[in-house]
This record gives C-alpha cells, structure tokens and sequence, in this order.
C-alpha cells in the first residue's frame, strides 16, 4: 500500500497541473483576443481621422449638407470669391439619403461686377464620414 500512495499523489499532482495549464491558457486565450479587439478600435479610430467614430454621428442634418453644398458648388463658379447666403438656405430632406439645398451665392465677375446665382442642389449621401465630399454624390444642381 506505502507504492502506490507515492503514485496516487503523482497522478493527483499531473491531473492538478494539467488544470491549472488549461484554465491558464483560456486565460491567455482572452486576454489576447481582448487585445486584438483594443487594436481594431484604435486602428479605426486613427484611420478615420477622428476621435469619434462615425457610428457616433449619424445621420447628415442641414448644416452638414449645407457645406456639402457649398463644396460642390464653389467649382462652378467663376469667381474664387464667393459669399454665401448662410443665414438664408432652405433644407429639405427626401426619402433613401437624399438632401435637396436651396440657397443664393454672391460672387465677383472679371470685371468686378457682383452676380448673384441662386442654386438648388440635390445630394446623396452614401454613407461614412459626413464631412468628406466622397461619401457624397451629386444628383442635381440647377442655378438661376
């Protein structure tokens, strides 16, 4: 009986650091993917540019699609001055992501004579950062 105790104690010892090998690799196991996880987010985070993802933000409101607006506007015009009418644009939103902007800009010809162009622009938004021009696309724009 004084042989096999040695044994038994033995095989309760390996059993024991078997255990405690398994619970200690789940552990290692999480703790790992909890980084994985940590740098996906940071990773994200950095390659959007901001410190607030954009599931934070939502969905474009009227000032956001004014500046799209006014971004998709400005090339057309003649002059590099231009002044927009801020205080006075009108917003409307359709169905599907669609914005339509209705506003006046007051710009320099060559000659130095003001014009001013009143302007409606029907913009898509297809998602992503708000304030970047490509996740925005251009349906309509018609000046008068």
């Amino acid at each position: 009986m004084a042989t096999t105790l040695p044994k038994d104690k033995s095989q309760q010892y390996l059993k024991q650091k078997a255990a405690k090998k398994r619970s200690g690799n789940k552990a290692l196991f999480i703790f790992l993917a909890l980084i994985v996880v940590a740098v996906a987010v940071v990773a994200k985070i950095f390659l959007a540019g901001t410190l607030k993802p954009n599931f934070v933000k939502g969905m474009p409101g009227s000032e956001d699609a004014y500046a799209m607006a006014k971004l998709f506007i400005s090339p057309t015009l003649k002059s590099s001055s231009a002044n927009f009418a801020d205080d006075k644009y009108q917003f409307g939103k359709q169905s599907d992501s669609v914005y339509v902007i209705q506003s006046s800009v007051e710009s320099t010809d060559e000659s130095g004579e003001k014009i001013n162009t009143e302007f409606k622009i029907v913009l898509k938004y297809n998602g992503g950062q708000v304030d970047k021009q490509k996740n925005w696309s251009l349906i309509d724009l018609s000046t008068h």
